[in-house]
């Protein structure tokens, strides 16, 4: 102990371990004299626990306890790893056993099924309860070492504090919970009501005013998006933590990388709005789009799908849609039909009058094809060396297209083969010896194919 001043400075084998100052005595309410004697009192509890921890009976009992600790966590692990085996023997037997018949039965779940949801369910089980062992025995081990006794206590506490304030925050937003979960119990039956009004309406079992059947349930999703959008505005001040600035910032960036990402997709949602109230197409219409054409199987928000002719089923975003060139050969055909037209090219020594008779006849005989408004023939070109027909003829079934077209191109070879006039097409170069025409013995296909060699 030294002396300088107003102060005392306190030494254990030549090396300062205290200062005591009178303004430090007297902010304790104490004599200088007095925190002299609580310093060394604390130096010397200070070397007595140090020279405790070290002694060898305490040592060797720490090792006994670390080693009985690991021990029972090992044993534990080991019959926690038995019990589970047997647990899946026995979940692999009740795969045949009655209660999986019944769920199967009741349910239509495969036993395959049931077994793997109860396989996942052993294997969080077993998780948890080997950190529950391992966290104990580190427990164990902590306060077993006197050197790492505090540790011990500080690894209880950073368990725990999260937890405590975890349930304290919860505690303390309970109302805020509670009306979160009304907010979400009412917008889910809302959102219910609209499904079955959209579904009852393109049924036809409810009338919407300005609301045709097949748009009932895209403009659904549409209002679902919205009712969602404003649910999440009203719930949002009361989630928990949604005034930090850590939650601010996640908000934040997860809408710079929604803006990025959905650039395209944003597009098409709105292609996909404007299409819907713009009405340009219904479900079953036949349309081309560029090198696509088929019929409308579904409308969503983002795409719009189509069957072709070859049973190819083709996605067009709706974003493309506005921006091409569409034909809806479906739209007229509902009230006068759309016209189909084909051409064909005669020779000057053929009478006109003639050749409209036979094209009209040859559209009378295809079926698909109305008679009223009646077809009608187009002269469309005075060549050098022929005329240039084109038959008109409306249809109600522009879904039929390829096979009317068929149909008609048949009529029309059979029609010009029995009155004996060549069909000119694709060109005409000069009057042959014998017209080019079929006999009406190999309409009906009698005349057996023969080989190249024959």
């Amino acid at each position: 102990m030294e002396f300088e001043g107003g102060s005392a400075r306190t030494f254990y084998r030549d090396e300062l371990v205290g200062l005591t100052t009178v303004e430090d005595a007297v902010a304790q309410g104490q004599t200088l004299q007095e925190g002299i004697e609580q310093m060394v009192a604390s130096v010397r509890d200070a070397i007595a626990r140090y020279r405790a921890r070290r002694m060898p009976e305490r040592l060797w009992r720490a090792g006994l306890t670390l080693l009985g600790a690991t021990a029972v966590a090992a044993l534990l692990i080991l019959l926690l790893r038995g019990g589970m085996r047997r647990l899946e023997t026995r979940i692999e037997e009740g795969k045949q056993g009655a209660l999986a018949r019944k769920l199967k039965q009741r349910l239509g779940v495969p036993p395959e099924k049931v077994a793997e949801y109860q396989r996942r369910i052993l294997r969080l089980v077993r998780s948890f309860l080997v950190l529950v062992i391992v966290l104990a025995w580190l427990q164990a081990a902590f306060s077993a070492v006197p050197m790492t006794r505090g540790y011990a206590f500080a690894f209880l506490r950073y368990l725990l504090d999260p937890v405590q304030t975890l349930w304290l925050g919860f505690l303390e937003r309970v109302g805020d919970l509670f009306f979160i979960l009304v907010v979400l119990v009412l917008t889910w039956y809302l959102l219910k009501a609209m499904r079955w009004v959209a579904g009852e309406a393109r049924s036809g079992s409810v009338h919407l005013p300005g609301v045709a059947p097949e748009f009932a349930v895209p403009i659904y999703k549409i209002l679902r998006l919205v009712v969602i959008a404003f649910a999440a505005m009203i719930i949002y001040p009361y989630i928990p933590g949604s005034s930090s600035g850590a939650f601010k910032g996640i908000s934040l960036f997860a809408g710079a990388l929604f803006t990025l990402g959905a650039s395209g997709t944003a597009g098409n949602f709105i292609g996909g709005i404007v299409l819907i109230f713009m009405g340009l197409y219904r479900l079953g219409d036949r349309i081309r789009l560029g090198e696509v054409m088929g019929d409308v199987v579904e409308m969503n928000l983002l795409v719009t799908r189509v069957r072709t002719p070859k049973n190819e089923v083709i996605s067009l975003p709706n974003s493309g849609i506005l921006g091409g060139q569409l034909v809806n050969y479906s739209t007229r055909a509902r009230q006068e039909g759309v016209i189909l037209h084909t051409s064909v090219t005669i020779g000057y020594d053929t009478p006109w009058r003639q050749v409209h008779a036979m094209l009209l006849a040859a559209a009378r005989a295809t079926e698909g094809l109305q008679e009223s408004p009646a077809p009608f023939v187009l002269q469309t070109e005075l060549g050098d060396f022929y005329v240039g027909y084109q038959l008109n003829a409306y249809t109600r079934r522009p879904g039929e297209m390829a096979r009317i077209y068929s149909e008609l191109h048949q009529n029309i070879q059979d029609e010009f083969n029995r009155a004996g006039v060549q069909i000119m097409s694709p060109h005409y170069v000069a009057d042959p010896a014998e017209p080019k025409l079929v006999p009406p013995a190999g309409w009906d296909g009698g005349a057996a194919p023969r080989s190249p060699a024959s």
